[in-house]
């Protein structure tokens, strides 16, 4: 039986009657409004501001594999998630699950634990970090300092690397701070980062590097952000911000990259670089354990002599002990760090459970038990994990393609899974589709990156493949497979459509879903001859003439022969070239081979009324008009402002061009206003088209 709500008494009424509370919050957060299945909200940055252009673009593709792409059948038919960070299904570390199942036990269970954690759970951390090699050759003259010039202070432990992250960013940086990251990287924490308050730049990990950072190119994009940012900012107007911290994944999520013994001098640059510039190294180690090779494990960064004050270390349990349901985490630093740390971990969340502590000692100490434990563990996952990538890659790349002692027990698992006949297709390799040069073999962890350019153009029910999230739909349209892309992952070569699948999934669910994505390849039709891509530098000489035979071809009956007649293709590809690097991300090119065919031109910020963004220009190389390469230029520039979280654009065109009029119009744009514009020494109409981004 339900009652109203009634008023006891009339002093209870307020002069008027406000909107329901939960009315007023739902208005305030539109985001709520929204069941979600899925990820939650990927979030804002705490102080109101814009996550920067590239990082958006990771958080709205996070978005998109998460939630977006998703249907309204996804309760009653599972998708396949191929973007998984789970390891392998595998037991726990033994001696973590001890240590928790000990602690059950004791006797002391109805006491608060200490902020920092107890200080026999840090020495046990302790001990472990420094038989690992961590020294640090500049300690402090307090007592309890030992002979490593290290105490239980230099470590405390929360839930998760992540949220000890999210604390360090804010610890380290002021406003506008950069911390610097590896592009590929692991999206999250880049997102983490300017959540937290900083700006976040990238340093491309390039193939000519075999993906491994390279000191020099470190220096150098540590210096030139600095000096960009001592010309925006100046002592006079107060703090001048500078890179704090550079992100030091090892091994490299996802591209598997190690940095171990046979590395040691490119860590000792890398250390070099990051310390006399007054950069802080956050060496992230929660792979390093799943390394493949166990005589190259990595190697952290704070074993190096000269390198502990300077560098943040993070360990944890999720990845490699198959306890990521525990959420467990430590740090290693400078005691100022922690005393940070530790103040932020109070006021937050009061301490963290003392049980994930006992896992954390249990799998972290440094005892001859624990290595032997540990030596017998990771020899079975390791050849697990090895077993997997050739698994992957034998439908990949072919069976032949893998080591040769894993290719009858593959032969014999996809068989059984698929039947001989159709193992014997996807034995053969999927079509079209490769491992990024440097990336055909895997060093560490469970993540492999595929390289599916080669779809790039081609049509499925009249629907063209030119982006990563076209690449997305497209595969879980026809096979419900999800997998993060590229732009998830900071992939540095825009020009590529990749994603990142995890081969820590089940043998049967990772086999049929690459047949299934097999498959669905085969349904593709014919590509266009063009791709679509970001300009370069070599493109201006062939942007320019496109421009100027443009003007020439279409505007003769428009524009004044005079003005015409002063476009100059020398003039016009120097001012490109001169602008290239102000506007170098804001321009599409339409490329047959080194051939540049039609281009597009954006703006982000328009200085027009209230519109969000402008197509400022587009132009089609006379011969390819009706080719519909303009329609493709057209869309890829929506769908940059669509991911730029632009709601609407605008484009002007003279008013008595009826081959433009007919083409925005056709395209869904209508007229909202009329201007006047001058060119040479002319006056003219142009219609200012409106587009709804959706």
């Amino acid at each position: 039986m339900s009652a109203s709500l009634k008023v006891v008494s009339e002093d209870l009424k307020p002069e008027y009657t406000k909107a329901p509370a939960i009315e007023r919050l739902s208005r305030e957060r539109p985001y709520l409004r929204e069941r979600r299945y899925g990820l939650p909200d990927i979030g804002r940055r705490y102080d109101g501001e814009q996550f920067n252009p590239a990082v958006q673009g990771i958080a709205d593709a996070i978005d998109f594999y998460g939630f977006k792409v998703r249907d309204k059948d996804i309760v009653a038919i599972p998708d396949t998630d191929l973007g998984t960070g789970n390891p392998t299904k595998f037991r726990a570390f033994p001696l973590a699950v001890e240590a928790m199942i000990d602690s059950l036990n004791m006797d002391s269970l109805y006491r608060y634990p200490y902020t920092e954690g107890s200080d026999d759970i840090r020495q046990q951390l302790l001990n472990y970090v420094e038989r690992e090699g961590f020294i640090n050759t500049d300690p402090y003259n307090d007592e309890d300092i030992d002979e490593k010039g290290l105490s239980v202070h230099n470590i405390t432990f929360s839930v998760s690397t992540s949220v000890l992250f999210n604390q360090i960013i804010n610890i380290i940086s002021n406003p506008k701070d950069v911390v610097l990251v590896t592009a590929p990287n692991y999206g999250l924490f880049t997102i983490r980062a300017e959540r937290g308050g900083a700006e976040v730049e990238v340093l491309k990990l390039e193939k000519e590097d075999n993906f491994y950072v390279n000191p020099y190119k470190l220096a150098q994009r540590i210096d030139e952000i600095n000096v960009s940012l001592q010309k925006v900012y100046h002592r006079r107007s107060g703090y001048v911000p500078r890179v704090v911290a550079f992100l030091n994944a090892n091994p490299n999520n996802p591209t598997g990259r190690v940095m171990g013994k046979k590395q040691y001098q490119l860590l000792c640059d890398i250390a070099y670089v990051c310390k006399s510039r007054g950069v802080f190294v956050i060496d992230d180690l929660v792979y390093r354990d799943v390394t493949y090779d166990r005589d190259n494990i990595a190697v952290p960064m704070a074993t190096i002599p000269g390198m502990f004050r300077n560098t943040i270390s993070l360990f944890g349990l999720s990845k490699a002990y198959s306890l990521a349901s525990l959420r467990a985490g430590f740090v290693v630093a400078d005691e100022i760090i922690i005393r940070d740390l530790v103040n932020r971990i109070f006021q937050e969340m009061d301490s963290a459970p003392d049980i994930i502590g006992r896992a954390l000692a249990g799998a972290f100490n440094a005892t001859d038990r624990r290595y032997e434990v540990y030596d017998v563990y990771f020899k079975q996952l390791v050849e697990i994990y090895l077993y997997k990538f050739n698994l992957l890659k034998a439908m990949v790349s072919g069976i032949d393609a893998v080591d040769g002692r894993f290719q009858e027990r593959i032969v014999t698992t996809v068989s059984g899974i698929l039947g001989v006949p159709s193992a014997q297709k996807l034995l053969n390799g999927l079509p079209m589709v490769k491992f990024p040069e440097g990336l055909e073999s895997s060093d560490s962890g469970f993540f492999a990156i595929l390289d599916f350019t080669e779809l790039n153009g081609m049509k499925y029910h009249g629907h063209t493949i030119r982006t990563n999230e076209d690449l997305l739909k497209f595969f879980y349209s026809t096979s419900r497979t999800r997998f993060l892309v590229g732009q998830s992952i900071s992939w540095p070569y825009d020009d590529e459509l990749v994603g990142r699948i995890s081969y820590s999934v089940e043998d049967e669910k990772l086999v049929k879903a690459l047949f299934n994505m097999y498959n669905a390849i085969l349904l593709l039709e014919g590509k266009d001859d063009y791709i679509i891509r970001k300009n370069r530098l070599e493109d201006q000489e062939q942007m320019a003439r496109i421009k100027v035979d443009g003007w020439k071809n279409a505007y003769d009956t428009i524009v004044s022969s005079r003005y015409l007649n002063s476009l100059d293709y020398e003039k016009q590809a120097e001012r490109y070239k001169e602008s290239f690097d102000e506007y170098k991300d804001l321009v599409f090119v339409a490329v047959r081979g080194d051939e540049v065919l039609g281009y597009s031109c954006f703006n982000t910020v328009p200085n027009v009324d209230d519109f969000e963004s402008e197509l400022v220009s587009l132009y089609i190389k006379p011969a390819e008009i009706g080719r519909g390469i303009g329609t493709e230029l057209f869309l890829a520039t929506i769908r940059q402002m669509y991911a730029l979280g632009k709601k609407n654009m605008i484009v002007s065109c003279f008013s008595n061009n009826a081959g433009a009029i007919n083409f925005y119009e056709k395209m869904g744009g209508k007229v909202v206003k009329t201007k006047t514009v001058k060119i040479g020494d002319d006056f003219y109409d142009e219609n200012v088209f409106y587009f709804q981004i959706k």
